[in-house]
């Protein structure tokens, strides 16, 4: 028995020798069946209840139509809601590349054991829930938190400011748990620059600064544009922070999507927002790629 056993799983060593793809695709298979089951059938689903209707007491009634996207796409509350979310998602993307860009350029230059040290730094939020960092900065920010506390304090307010609950908590909160996706990639990118090139540029008679503008910034690019679009998608579709330090006026688009989803229980409108919200994600990210690249981005060139 034992050595029938072992026949067989020689011939099947053998087969999978011959036959590389069908050794790659025993390789794939756990990944594809992972990404089937928990992707493509989920949004499937919700894209075939985005054209069915909302019955009593949130029933779903197999009655198909584009009244949920007609409705969406004519309520202005929703496109505002939309063109909120993007905007934010911009200045998030743009004050995370002008505070990170510096940090990351400095790792990339070390070479001692702070180097290590300050990496570790850079990833221990990672290890802290992302409720618990945002629960920190209404600590901060609201109207009995540590800003306030110490303003009145030292006299140079006499009632607390309105730091909470607007359009700047929800940036400063957003910046604090998206700032790694961006300082991580560009560090990443400019730690695998050749250091020969920016030695030849001073060798040329180049300085500093010339070095730093003609050499590294532009081999970087690749690095600052993986930052920019995984922070961009991360921070449109983001849902905790918003939530819990926004205002009335700050509703991102995943908040309409969860209040439609858990609160109205209108999953075949809900549904619609949710693909809407998919392909505008997908036309930005396509247009990413007519001007930058994702092939480069990936290359790293």
């Amino acid at each position: 028995m034992q050595i029938l056993k072992s026949k067989a799983i020689v011939k099947t060593l053998v087969f999978l020798r011959k036959h590389k793809n069908a050794n790659n695709f025993l390789i794939m298979l756990p990944s594809a069946l992972w990404v089937i089951c928990f992707l493509f059938i989920p949004l499937i689903l919700i894209f075939v209840y985005s054209f069915s209707t909302r019955g009593e007491g949130g029933t779903i009634v197999a009655s198909y139509g584009l009244h949920n996207y007609e409705h969406f796409i004519t309520t202005s509350i929703y496109a505002r809601t939309i063109i909120k979310s993007i905007i934010i998602g911009f200045e998030v993307t743009l004050v995370c590349l002008i505070v990170g860009y510096l940090p990351a350029y400095y790792l990339a230059r070390l070479t001692t054991t702070r180097r290590v040290i300050l990496i570790i730094l850079l990833i221990v939020p990672f290890w802290t829930s992302v409720i618990i960092r945002t629960y920190s900065w209404m600590l901060v920010l609201g109207n009995r938190g540590a800003i306030n506390y110490y303003l009145m304090k030292w006299g140079l307010i006499q009632e607390p400011l309105r730091l909470l609950f607007n359009e700047a908590s929800v940036i400063l909160g957003l910046v604090h748990i998206m700032l790694p996706f961006m300082i991580l990639p560009i560090f990443t990118c400019i730690d695998r620059l050749d250091a020969s090139l920016v030695d030849a540029s001073k060798s040329l008679g180049a300085g500093k600064i010339r070095t730093f503008i003609e050499i590294t910034l532009p081999l970087s690019l690749p690095g600052v544009s993986a930052g920019c679009l995984l922070v961009f998608i991360i921070s449109v579709g983001a849902f905790l922070t918003p939530a819990m330090l926004g205002g009335p006026k700050d509703t991102m688009i995943a908040m309409l999507i969860q209040q439609n989803f858990l609160m109205l229980f209108d999953w075949p409108f809900g549904s619609a927002a949710a693909i809407i919200y998919l392909i505008l994600v997908l036309i930005i990210v396509y247009f990413f790629n007519r001007v930058i690249g994702l092939d480069k981005i990936w290359s790293g060139r």
